[in-house]
């Protein structure tokens, strides 16, 4: 079956779908039109941009081109992770998460590609850099949803944790129960991800396999490997995550250090978008309390009506 051919008219009319989205956003007040069409924009262009890159490296027979854009690519997740996915952080962040994506990431995709898929050399272009896209998508996902869970747990739980502490706990002992709390919620979506697949989701990667023309059984059972080995990278990460958020907020002295949390502040979230999200619903509201003084009048009614 031949398969049609797309250009980027078909994306614009893809992108109408975003459009009502954001209205029916603005509509019920809430406040993520902005979100959405910002991240409709930097989908294409980041994906735009990765075809022209990725064109030429899945091209190249070179271990370190391929390691440079693994690098690259765990490199981009982590800045995305620290910096826009979680709303608290501490000092030092960002290289510890690079740290952990980069060991969960790189450790688990040698061990598949080289073992469970076989591919001789491991690093085979086509198919290493898209596994490690695949489990840093997952994994930069869970960490985030435990990094920010623990840290949340630390702050809402901080006089439990100082008088387990005073009592003669250590902090391994003191922060067991929150640390378990945490690994457990961010491994939910994973853990349900499994439970369905084949059953209710039909994975990407397989779609893509049967578009290509591989035999069912052969993409059946790569679409098992990548979903074991992303449930794998996001276990490895997630568990050294809340291991290290725990030891940096209880120091070596047994003493809760709480005030090592920081507010983080989107960076994608400058202050004109905020400007425009407060101008757009600004002008919501007005049009909204000239239909309601406009039916008051028709009506008789000549109530004022205060707007906060």
């Amino acid at each position: 079956m031949e398969q049609a051919v797309l250009s980027w008219w078909h994306v614009l009319e893809a992108s109408t779908f975003v459009f009502i989205a954001a209205a029916i956003s603005m509509m019920l007040g809430m406040r993520i039109e902005l979100s959405l069409i910002i991240s409709g924009l930097r989908c294409v262009v980041q994906l735009s941009l990765m075809g022209y890159v990725l064109d030429d490296v899945l091209q190249a027979d070179n271990v370190g081109v391929v390691m440079l854009m693994t690098l690259v690519l765990v490199v981009l997740g982590t800045y995305e992770m620290v910096f826009n996915r979680t709303k608290k952080t501490f000092k030092g962040m960002f290289p510890l998460m690079f740290v952990i994506l980069f060991i969960s990431n790189c450790f688990v995709g040698y061990l598949g590609s080289a073992f469970a898929l076989m591919e001789k050399p491991f690093w085979t272009p086509v198919k290493f850099i898209p596994i490690i896209g695949m489990l840093l998508g997952n994994s930069m996902s869970s960490i985030a949803m435990a990094t920010e869970t623990c840290l949340d747990h630390v702050s809402t739980h901080a006089p439990l944790l100082e008088t387990r502490l005073a009592y003669g706990a250590t902090r391994y002992e003191a922060t067991l129960p929150l640390a378990v709390d945490s690994i457990r919620m961010s491994l939910l979506p994973i853990i349900t991800q499994l439970s369905v697949m084949g059953m209710i989701n039909i994975p990407g990667m397989m779609t893509g396999q049967l578009m290509a023309g591989t035999p069912m059984m052969q993409a059946v059972i790569y679409q098992q490997v990548i979903m074991f080995m992303v449930a794998a990278s996001s276990v490895f990460g997630v568990v050294m995550a809340v291991v290290a958020c725990m030891m940096i907020l209880v120091d070596k002295q047994q003493i809760l250090r709480d005030d090592r949390i920081l507010d983080n502040k989107p960076i994608i979230r400058s202050a004109s978008v905020v400007k425009l999200a407060s101008k757009i619903q600004h002008l919501s509201c007005y049009s909204c309390f000239s239909r309601r003084r406009h039916h008051d009048s028709s009506h008789g009614n000549y109530e004022v009506v205060e707007m906060k």
